[in-house]
This record gives C-alpha cells, sequence and structure tokens, in this order.
C-alpha cells in the first residue's frame, strides 16, 4: 500500500509538472503570437499618408492645403496682444512678416490677420476674437487661431509645416486643435464615371479606408470613408469619417477637378 501511494505521489508530480511545462508552453505562444501581429502592424503592413495615397493615383497634383484651427480660450486679449501672436506664429514657421498686421473689427467680432501670396505657396495667419455663450448661457469673447497653407511645390513639407505648428499650438497652451488637409489634382476633359470610380477606389484602397457613404454619378461625385492610417476624424450619425473624395467638372476649363481631404473637404467642390 505504501508502494502504492508513493507511487500515486509521484505520477501526480509528474502531472502537475506536465501541466505548469504545458501552461508555459501555451503562454509562451500566445506571446508569440502577439508579439507577431504587433510586428505585423508595424513593420509589414504599408504605412500610408494622404499624399503617398493620392501621388499614387493622380500623377498631376496641383496643390496641398493645410488648415488648422485651435481653440484660444477667453481672456482678455488687446489688438498689440493678437499682432504679436500673429507674428510669433509667422515667425516659427519661416514666414517673412514684411506687412504689417491687419487688424479688422466688426462690431463685438474683430480679427488680425496676415497673409502671404507667393508663385509656389499662400499663407494666411489670424486670430478671431467673437462673441459666445459659455455652457452656463453667459456671453463672453473666445479667440481662435486660424492658420491656412496652401503649397504648389514641395508638397511633402506640408507635413513637416503640420508638426512644426503642432508644437506651437502646445507651446502657447491652445485648448483644442482641428486639422483638416486636402489634395487637389486637375485633369483635361471629362472623365468617365468608370474612371473617376477607378480613381477614388484606389485613394480609399491606399489609405487601407472602409467606404462609409458614397454617391457616385458624374453630376455628384462623392465618396466618405475611414481608416485607422489618420489620426482626425469625424463622426457622422454615429460613423467615423476621416477620408474624402469629391470629383466634378468644370465647364469653364474644359476640366475634372479631383479632391482628397481629411477629415473631409473643406469649402465648395
Amino acid at each position: 500500500m505504501e508502494i502504492l501511494s508513493s507511487l500515486s505521489k509521484e505520477i501526480k508530480k509528474i502531472m502537475i509538472e506536465k501541466k505548469s511545462k504545458m501552461t508555459i508552453y501555451v503562454l509562451g505562444v500566445l506571446w508569440i503570437a502577439v508579439i507577431m501581429q504587433i510586428a505585423v502592424n508595424n513593420f509589414l503592413i504599408p504605412k500610408s499618408n494622404i499624399l503617398e495615397a493620392f501621388i499614387s493615383t493622380n500623377t498631376e497634383v496641383s496643390s496641398f492645403e493645410l488648415e488648422m484651427v485651435a481653440d484660444y480660450g477667453n481672456n482678455y486679449l488687446s489688438e498689440s496682444d493678437k499682432r504679436d501672436l500673429v507674428l510669433f506664429i509667422a515667425g516659427k514657421i519661416g514666414l517673412t512678416a514684411n506687412q504689417d498686421v491687419i487688424v479688422n473689427r466688426n462690431g463685438e467680432e474683430s480679427e488680425a490677420l496676415l497673409q502671404k501670396i507667393g508663385k509656389n505657396a499662400e499663407t494666411l495667419i489670424k486670430v478671431i476674437s467673437k462673441e459666445q455663450e459659455n455652457e452656463e448661457g453667459i456671453s463672453e469673447q473666445k479667440h481662435y487661431i486660424i492658420v491656412e497653407l496652401k503649397l504648389y511645390e514641395n508638397l511633402d513639407s506640408i507635413l513637416e509645416y503640420r508638426k512644426l505648428l503642432d508644437k506651437v499650438f502646445k507651446e502657447i497652451k491652445t485648448n483644442q486643435v482641428e486639422t483638416t488637409m486636402q489634395l487637389t489634382s486637375n485633369y483635361k476633359g471629362r472623365l468617365s464615371l468608370d474612371n473617376m470610380n477607378t480613381l477614388a477606389d484606389r485613394m480609399v484602397d491606399n489609405l487601407q479606408g472602409k467606404i462609409a457613404y458614397d454617391n457616385r454619378s458624374e453630376k455628384l461625385f462623392t465618396i466618405y470613408a475611414y481608416t485607422g492610417l489618420l489620426d482626425e476624424y469625424v463622426t457622422s450619425m454615429g460613423t467615423k469619417i476621416n477620408i474624402h473624395v469629391a470629383m466634378n467638372y468644370d465647364e469653364t476649363t474644359d476640366s475634372t477637378n479631383v479632391y482628397l481631404g481629411t477629415p473631409v473637404i473643406n469649402g465648395g467642390y
């Protein structure tokens, strides 16, 4: 009996050791799977940006636009403060401020702005102050900073400008920043609906996007989609959107305009 008892204990010991080894093995396999997935996500899946997605399907890019709008709170700002703020931002992005900052006032609203238009780029920096009601229903003056850049050459530099402006807005302690980017291309003549579909689908696919809504007709061609590769997004009817494709035909120039924006296209199209 003692021999059987000892044998039983030995068998249990061996089984426990085997289970422990099996548990360690299974955990090891799971961790390897997790590490492999991270590696795939970070190294094997191509990281694309809006510029690469556009250029890969549109050889003739005419412009790349960036707009950043920042909430600058409700502290008192004099006209001199607004001018200094505009010039500070201009200096940070390397804009030569050889023109005076213009101040416009309309009742309780005012703006200080600096605009520079060149052959290869357009830049607008302005600080807007306007009366708004807060959450308690009390009227107060709110300030917003708007920076608009439009490049016709060296388009990839706009992504560096965005990073630079992000740092500037953090430095001056803005509360919230909304960023939109938009690329435009022009094709001579009227593109067929098939060609429009091919261009749009390639741009969305290059950004690994999933289409949320679309309207594909020659008169109104617009697609809304979402991708995890881009940070900003808006929510429409409970659906995230950060890819906006649109196309239209301009009879005056006999050309088809192609737009790709994130999270949405600004202005009319």
